[in-house]
């Protein structure tokens, strides 16, 4: 049984599968999105358990910034930590996403270390 529960809105599959097998070999659950409608029914059916949003700033057809103001306006799910996750890590885009409450930033390719390290300093799990 997992623990956390890590929600990705990533609209790469392979992306969100890659992300998928290194957090659950820390014992993360990883629930997954490809946009705005599936990351809202992620919300809603897994509710307060989400732990963590790990968020594409670049989704297709749809803004990752306009989604995390989305979720940081929302009451229910304002205090769900954001790490975004981005191939252009922009200075801008970096300070207006830590502005809305971002907790970091991951850059694409994603470097396994990096990513195990942010999610568990984030989440408070101990890896060994």
């Amino acid at each position: 049984m997992y623990e956390n529960i890590v929600l990705i809105v990533e609209d790469s599959h392979t992306v969100r599968h890659e992300v998928k097998l290194i957090l659950e070999k820390i014992g993360v659950a990883l629930v997954e999105a490809a946009n705005e409608i599936g990351m809202f029914n992620m919300i809603e059916q897994y509710g307060k358990t989400v732990d963590l949003v790990i968020m594409d700033l670049t989704l297709k057809n749809e803004n990752g910034m306009d989604l995390i103001d989305k979720l940081k306006k929302n009451i229910n799910y304002q205090r769900i930590p954001i790490l975004i996750l981005t191939e252009h890590a922009f200075k801008d885009n970096v300070l207006k996403a830590k502005e809305m409450g971002v907790v970091g930033y991951l850059r694409k390719p994603i470097s396994k270390q990096e990513l195990v390290n942010r999610v568990s300093g984030i989440l408070g799990i101990e890896v060994t």
